[in-house]
Parts: C-alpha cells; structure tokens; sequence
C-alpha cells in the first residue's frame, strides 16, 4: 500500500513506514517476513524482519548516508515459525512467495542522536 512505488525521502525527520494489505488472521506461529535490500550497494546489504504487524518502520540505522540518492527494495510475504536455535532464537520457513518489488529512494543523511 504504501509508500508508493518510487517515492523519495530526503529529510532526516522523514519516518519510512512501509505498508500491505493483511492476507487474513495470522495463525500464533504466522509472521510478515519484511525483505529490503540496498539496491544501490549491489544488493548486498538487506535486512530480513519477521512481525505480526500490516506495517514496519525502517530503521535509521539501515538507512545510509551514503554520496547520493540510495534506492531501497522491499518485498513482502509470510513465514512460519519452524523452531529455535541452539540460542534460543526463533527459526523460520517460507509460508508463500514474497511480494511483488516496490522502491524507494533515501537522499538524506542519518544524524546520530546525541548520548544523555
């Protein structure tokens, strides 16, 4: 749903809130799997996220202040809890297939916040 295909963000302040259309009730093992990857690095950086939610807000810290317009990817589709690791962290299977590719562009720069 949102942001549209190909919108800009170019103000420190801008909040990247991406947004779908709910497939249905998420069973308790069900997850959106959130896939954005740095299209202008090569694809090499990507950030894979697992929520409940019809909507993510992409870090600032994924974002990056890179010498001009940097295009992000992101794709959308469902996961399954399968398990955990050995650390207790949960594990994943494919649920379906990711979304259809949409864009965005990040021309800004990410500030650090100042320590207390």
């Amino acid at each position: 749903l949102l942001p549209a295909d190909g919108a800009t963000f170019s103000l420190s302040t801008d909040t990247i809130t991406l947004q779908w259309a709910s497939v249905g009730a998420l069973r308790d093992n069900e997850y959106y799997v959130v896939v954005i990857v740095d299209a202008t690095g090569g694809g090499e950086r990507k950030l894979i996220e697992y929520v409940t939610d019809t909507k993510f807000i992409v870090p600032l810290n994924f974002l990056n202040d890179a010498n001009g317009p940097t295009l992000y990817y992101w794709q959308i589709g469902t996961a399954r809890q399968i398990g955990t690791n050995e650390e207790g962290l949960p594990e994943y299977g494919e649920a379906g297939i990711l979304s259809e590719r949409r864009g965005f562009v990040w021309s800004g720069t990410v500030s650090a916040t100042p320590g207390p």
